[in-house]
């Protein structure tokens, strides 16, 4: 910065001060706070410190310059903004400007020229010739951007518009000396701030004409209300006037404090001017196109709050907040409806009093005086009091009742209106109320309760009772709280003077406010645990747990236009008078409420006093009592933020990397959890925002979730795939952004993850199982052909056995009988005996030798002939065929037997008990299988055995059946039966090809 040029101007500045107007310098300005709510950020709560410019770009973002470089902000959190490139300096931000296409302009000092913020990152512009530093900028209403280029006297003026730039110097009329400031009027006239004099461009016009106006150095200019253009220096803020075309510069409205001069001015949106000092705060100007006397001149500094005296950047906000640069931090400033009456000093003593009169007029006293609130005004002290008001209560004939230590009196608008009345002696009361009678009621603890007729005072005999409070019902009746037992009936001279509340009626948790209700209600109560109407009938509780604004009520008014307003411990609320009726008669309805609390400008706690908490006065605004002052509210100024917020998702953090939600961001593969990082721009109390989320994997919609200020969301439980994040957000005042940013992103799937992985399981699976099952067929094959040999060999023994054995026993029993027939030759009849005898003999000798060859050579079987034979020797009338399919291949020999045994046992079932007319035998040597199907025509089995194997099939005597499907098991053969009543029978045996074919 030019330090150096500040101290030249220091002596000039002192000198046009001390020719300023003394009566305005001397003014001691008003504090600027009075509502509004300060909220700062200072260099520990991680704010850049040395602050020199502020903007706002269309996304909502705050976006701060600094010798610390360029940030942005969100209301919660502060950005650092660097350019691309891993050995970028740091900048030195020295101007901002935003552009309505949402471009943010950075001007830089130590030389390095403009950047620009555009698609979300810092360009380099390239502007010719930077200077040390950029001192001021501003769009013209072409969209063309002006660079004002400060630390040099030659060509200190730059523009940029279609891509290019174009310089100024001389020969645009501008004289060779540093330039400070420029900023264009409505109607299109530019103006420059040059180191001592105005200059101004009409619209159109290609060169400067100096205005005749002379400056001091650093002079700043801003456009004002109406389209008139200011000027701030160390000679004073004034407007420049412009008459005949020549200008003049007005009289100065302030005079700054610091010999310097402002650096920036502001009009916000309500007209007022605000201004930066150098060292001595902010100022503000109410009023200040209106001149003197309408004039109001307040001050901001360190002693009230703000970061730091040196200020140099303002901004007001879309959402009408005003921000605050500082050399320390950063301030805010938010119009609240929660209005501090300063008139009336802080921290009383003893509690503040309220009432409200019926003229409007509002009354307040504390531990020193009393004040009139009149209608559109300022408190003002309207009487001193000798000792602390303890009680304030509204008067039939005007005013309102003030009650202090041994005496009370009628206030009115000016003060007593009336004589003090002497209290019993020794009485401290705490509350007072006038009935319909017009009897005064006094209540005071261990006192007892009192009362006023006809110039005298007189006393409830109740011992013990406590009357704590007092309130004046829609009957007109006085009700009473007692936080000891009531007085009994009869105790009063006359019948039923006051309706009587003791503490132990409440079903709410005690009774610590005494409420107005209406005429069904009656009056309310509310306790810890919520409120009541202990009067009236078929009314119900509100309980707190249901309506958390009702518990610890202790104060409520109805204003006059339907609304109901109560303080309590969570603030000031606001509903509506019909809701609490309803709420009251129906029970569990509804009933919309709103807070205002130390967000809204309450910057104290609800005072735990007798008497009337809440007012209001003649012009509408709402009266509150705290611990700490009296403040208001102005219903009818009371202003929604209309303003959507914008969305903005940061970051998508997944593995403890964040990463930018760009187009086809892809998360790695086993990515199961991530975290995603938003915000919104809503300035105005960002702590109110709430959003609501939403995931939505592939094609499917995701549930929103309910509202919560949370800004990230977790979501854990991932898979592989394509995903869709949703997020929308409602500023303070429930307005919502329906539509929110949606980003997409991808986690990648692992290998076992792919499409292909899943067929390629499959497959080596099927795989294995196919090995599995080709080693198990191998081994049962094995096994077969075991057993196979085992048999043969059995079989070769048995040959041995019957050819050692029975037949040469035979052969040898034939030879003795032939002996024996010889020697009978002659004898007839025992030849025809022996000789056929012989013969048959002779015949199964020779049918045993097969039998023997058969078991001897197993190979020499053929199925084919085997079946044949087995065909041919049954002796039956029925049909019977044999059918043979495909290349004859040799079988194991024991394959065979098994197989002529089952078809032999078959052909019998359908022969002798089918009563089959033709039988079918087929046989199909198959590439996979030897397959034999033998089919009848016959009666059937009526009912084919569940279990063949077991006890069914042995009870019906199916032994038959039982010995097929053995043989068919042990040969590793499959086997079915198919038959009906009167549908024949079909037999089906499939030998696998590995355990029937020989080769």
């Amino acid at each position: 910065m030019n330090f150096s040029r500040w101290r030249k101007a220091g002596g000039l500045a002192a000198g046009l001060l001390a020719l300023a107007a003394t009566p305005l310098a001397a003014q001691r300005p008003e504090p600027a706070l009075a509502g509004y709510k300060h909220e700062h950020w200072t260099l520990e709560e991680g704010a850049p410190g040395r602050i020199n410019a502020l903007t706002q770009s269309s996304d909502g973002f705050l976006w701060i310059g600094s010798v610390e470089g360029l940030f942005r902000f969100d209301g919660l959190t502060f950005e650092p903004v660097q350019p691309p490139g891993k050995d970028a300096a740091r900048l030195v931000v020295s101007q901002l400007a935003a552009t309505h296409d949402g471009t943010v302009w950075v001007g830089l000092g130590r030389g390095r020229g403009v950047m620009a913020w555009r698609s979300g990152r810092l360009v380099d512009m390239a502007m010719p010739h930077p200077s040390r530093q950029v001192t001021d900028m501003a769009q013209a209403g072409d969209g063309a951007m002006w660079v004002v280029r400060g630390g040099r006297s030659e060509s200190t003026l730059a523009r940029y518009a279609a891509g290019r730039w174009q310089e100024f110097g001389k020969e645009a009329g501008l004289p060779a000396e540093p330039a400070w400031s420029t900023a264009f009027a409505a109607d299109g006239t530019q103006w420059l701030a040059t180191e001592t004099r105005v200059l101004v461009r009409q619209a159109g016009a290609t060169r400067f004409v100096d205005t005749g106006i002379a400056v001091t150095p650093r002079a700043s200019l801003a456009p004002g209300p109406g389209g008139a253009m200011w000027l701030s220096d160390a000679a004073g803020t004034r407007r420049i006037a412009a008459e005949r075309g020549h200008w003049r510069a007005g009289p100065p409205l302030a005079i700054n404090p610091d010999p310097v001069g402002g650096t920036r001015m502001l009009f916000d949106s309500g007209g007022t001017l605000w201004e930066t000092t150098w060292n001595t705060g902010v100022l503000r100007l109410d009023n200040a196109g209106r001149g003197a006397p309408a004039l109001r001149r307040f001050a901001f500094d360190a002693t009230q709050g703000l970061t730091s005296d040196q200020t140099h950047a303002l901004l007001q906000d879309r959402e009408g907040n005003l921000w605050i640069g500082t050399e320390l931090g950063l301030d805010k400033l938010r119009r609240v409806p929660v209005v501090v009456e300063t008139a009336i000093p802080a921290n009383s003593p003893t509690s503040y009093r309220l009432a409200a009169a019926s003229d409007g007029t509002v009354y307040v006293a504390d531990a020193r005086a009393a004040y009139a609130i009149a209608p559109g005004r300022a408190a003002r002290p309207i009487l001193a009091l000798p000792s602390p008001a303890t009680a304030l209560c509204p008067a039939h004939a005007g005013g309102a009742w003030l009650v202090r230590k041994s005496a009370m009196v009628r206030l009115g608008p000016q003060g007593a209106a009336g004589a003090t009345i002497a209290l019993p002696p020794g009485l401290a009361p705490l509350a007072c109320g006038e009935d319909g009678a017009g009897r005064l009621w006094l209540a005071a603890l261990d006192q007892g309760l009192w009362w006023r007729a006809g110039g005298a005072w007189h006393a409830v005999p109740a011992p013990g009772s406590l009357p704590a409070n007092i309130a004046i019902g829609a009957d007109g009746r006085a009700v009473v709280v007692f936080r000891g037992p009531p007085p009994a009936k009869g105790a009063a001279p006359f019948d039923t003077p006051f309706v009587a509340l003791p503490d132990s009626q409440s079903r709410v948790g005690g009774i610590e406010g005494l409420l107005p209700g209406d005429a069904a209600s009656g009056p309310l109560i509310s306790g810890a645990r919520g409120i009541e109407a202990p009067l009236a009938a078929n009314m119900h509780p509100l309980p707190a747990t249901r309506y958390p604004w009702a518990a610890s009520l202790n104060g409520l008014v109805r204003a006059s236009n339907g609304d109901v307003w109560g303080i309590g411990d969570i603030g000031i609320v606001r509903l509506r008078a019909a809701d609490l009726a309803t709420a009251l008669a129906r029970h569990g309805t509804a009933v919309p409420w709103r807070l205002f609390d130390f967000r809204d400008g309450l910057n104290s706690f609800v005072q735990k006093a007798a008497g009337a908490q809440v007012a209001q006065g003649g012009d509408g605004r709402i009266w509150f009592l705290t611990r700490r002052n009296v403040v208001s509210i102005a219903p009818d100024a009371l202003r929604g933020n209309p303003l959507p917020p914008a969305v903005l998702v940061r970051a998508i953090v997944a593995g403890g990397a964040a990463r930018a939600p760009l187009p086809g961001l892809r998360l790695p593969a086993g990515t199961h959890g991530v975290r995603i990082d938003f915000t919104a721009t809503s300035l105005t109390v960002p702590q109110r925002v709430l959003f609501r989320t939403r995931l939505s994997a592939g094609s499917s919609s995701g549930a929103w979730t309910a509202p919560s200020p949370e800004r990230s969301a977790v979501f854990t439980d991932l898979g592989p795939g394509d995903y869709t994040f949703e997020v929308i957000a409602a500023n303070e005042d429930g307005v919502w952004n329906p539509v929110g940013q949606r980003v997409r992103f991808a986690i990648a799937r692992r290998f076992y993850q792919t499409w292909w992985f899943p067929l390629a399981a499959i497959l080596a699976v099927s795989a294995a199982l196919y090995l599995v099952y080709m080693a198990r067929v191998q081994y049962l094959g094995r096994l077969i052909r075991d057993r196979m040999a085992e048999r043969e060999m059995e079989r070769a023994r048995i040959a041995r056995e019957l050819h050692d054995t029975l037949i040469q026993g035979v052969q040898g029993l034939l030879m003795r009988f032939q002996s024996v027939a010889d020697r009978l030759a002659h004898d007839p009849a025992a030849q025809a005996v022996l000789v056929p005898a012989l013969d048959r003999a002779e015949a199964m000798l020779i049918e045993g030798r097969d039998r023997v060859k058969g078991l001897r050579r197993l190979e020499d079987r053929h199925l084919r002939r085997e079946l044949q034979r087995l065909l041919d020797s049954q002796v039956t009338d029925a049909a019977l065929t044999l059918t043979v399919k495909g290349a004859v291949r040799p079988l194991h020999p024991d394959i065979v037997d098994e197989i002529v045994a089952i078809v032999g046992e078959a052909v019998c079932n359908a022969v002798r008990h089918a009563q089959a007319t033709a039988v079918d035998v087929h046989v199909d040597y198959g590439a996979r299988a030897l397959a034999l199907f033998v089919s009848d025509d016959g009666i059937g089995i009526a009912t084919l055995p569940s279990d063949a194997d077991g006890a069914d099939a042995l009870t019906k005597g199916h032994y038959g059946l039982i010995g097929m499907r053995e043989r068919a098991r042990r040969i590793g053969a499959s086997f079915s039966i198919e038959s009906g009543h009167h549908l024949g029978t079909l037999v089906r045996l499939a030998v696998p090809a590995r355990l029937a074919y020989a080769a």
